[in-house]
């Protein structure tokens, strides 16, 4: 069903014409309210219509609906009256609830807004819904207006030339929301949303279709695909915002690809080796942002976790899933050949706090000395992570947790690689920006 939305002025030739023109099943009137409002040529009896010459009424003619031959016309349903047509608020949310309420009514139905007519409150009121709402704009003028007040003659319908106008409330309005909060997926939907709606120039299709594909890229990067963040930030390493991004991600997956067998390294790039770790502290940074505490906590869990997993794998070749005595010390043979410690498969494995107290047990490892350190205080942490939900138990994680625990771990993961990492290969890692400029 195609739906026309008008504003009605003082002239019914312009709403004729648009009417005519675009032909739609169901036209909806937003006039002014009262005896002297534009409501009476909708709905008055007679000829409330007049045409006019300069201040003299050359003809009088019957209401618009009738004019216009809309046999279906229902004003309990089709017109809206406005008691202030110079309020642009009441303007605004009267054309909004309007759309609103036909999108939910008709989620197939084509609408379009023709705001020619009303006051310049109302005919800027339905201009600005219709933008918000992708709402197709219409305009009915002559080629040139010798009335400044009115559509007289001569005028014809054309549909407003939207696209640049959507093109810069998307990136400068509504793509930097989406960025600070984060959340890639809206981002994205908007700006393929924008794609597929208007036939842009080419150079803002190129801008649209690059700030997708970067999101696209964060996005991969969000969920832990680097292989395929990388191939969507690849081509826009020219960008020096995203060239800082690329070569840490770079070696994000060099570093991932040591402790994950089934990972790929050919798009990596050396580094500290622990670019994994720092990745999962800015990814928990971004869940704590959107308030996602319980996921910030897993992530910082994870972090903690992988330190001692690849410094025990690069600097001893000790694997924590599987543990080969050989590797260890043989005054530690005896302990970790205690059946305690053995999975039922006769593995030795070692969770996390084994896995630092390996550590400390080694003679003169500068991570292990420095848990000793922290102990009490991480243990203390972990019972926060323990007492939740993604966990062992059913407390939500708050605010205020997630704070006490983050300053522990961040501070101990922070100071254990720059420890344990050479200072010449020790970088700054980037967190996310929270704005494009392409």
């Amino acid at each position: 069903m195609k739906i026309l939305l008008v504003t009605v002025g003082g002239s019914p030739k312009p709403i004729l014409t648009t009417i005519e023109t675009l032909q739609p099943d169901r036209v909806i009137f937003l006039c002014s309210a009262g005896s002297k409002g534009s409501e009476s040529q909708v709905i008055g009896t007679g000829t409330p219509c007049e045409i006019r010459q300069g201040a003299e009424i050359v003809e009088r003619l019957p209401n618009i609906p009738t004019q216009a031959k809309l046999t279906q016309f229902d004003p309990d349903r089709d017109l809206i009256r406005i008691q202030n047509p110079d309020d642009l608020s009441e303007c605004y949310n009267a054309a909004v609830s309007t759309i609103r309420n036909l999108q939910q009514q008709e989620p197939n139905g084509h609408l379009t807004a023709d705001y020619t007519g009303g006051t310049k409150t109302m005919s800027v009121a339905l201009a600005m819904a219709a933008l918000d709402y992708g709402v197709t704009l219409y305009l009915t003028t002559n080629t040139t207006r010798e009335n400044l007040l009115r559509v007289e003659r001569g005028e014809a319908t054309e549909r407003a030339r939207t696209a640049l106008i959507a093109v810069d409330r998307t990136i400068e309005q509504v793509l930097p929301r989406f960025l600070q909060q984060y959340n890639y997926p809206a981002a994205i939907a908007e700006l393929n949303a924008l794609l597929r709606s208007m036939e842009l120039p080419t150079e803002s299709s190129r801008r649209i279709r690059e700030l997708r594909d970067c999101c696209l890229g964060l996005d991969a990067w969000d969920r832990f695909d680097h292989l395929e963040a990388w191939r969507s930030l690849q081509p826009y390493m020219k960008s020096s915002e995203i060239r800082l991004l690329g070569l840490f991600l770079k070696r994000v997956i060099s570093s991932r690809a040591v402790i994950d067998s089934n990972f790929s390294s050919a798009d990596g790039m050396n580094g500290h080796g622990y670019e994994i770790v720092e990745d999962l502290l800015l990814n928990a940074e971004r869940r704590a942002a959107q308030d996602r505490y319980d996921d910030a906590v897993g992530r910082l869990y994870r972090a903690l976790e992988l330190l001692a997993q690849i410094h025990l794998l690069q600097t001893y070749d000790i694997k924590t899933g599987n543990v080969d005595m050989q590797k260890l010390p043989e005054f530690l043979h005896e302990k970790y050949t205690d059946p305690a410690v053995r999975s039922r498969d006769g593995k030795v494995q070692l969770a996390l706090t084994r896995s630092y107290v390996l550590l400390s047990e080694l003679p003169d490892d500068s991570l292990g000395q420095l848990y000793l350190e922290y102990a009490d205080r991480i243990q203390n942490a972990l019972q926060i992570r323990n007492y939740s939900l993604f966990a062992h138990g059913f407390t939500p994680i708050t605010k205020v947790a997630y704070q006490n625990l983050n300053e522990v771990f961040f501070d101990f993961i922070q100071s254990g690689i720059a420890a344990i990492a050479a200072s010449a290969q020790l970088t700054t890692a980037s967190q996310f920006p929270k704005q494009l400029s392409l």
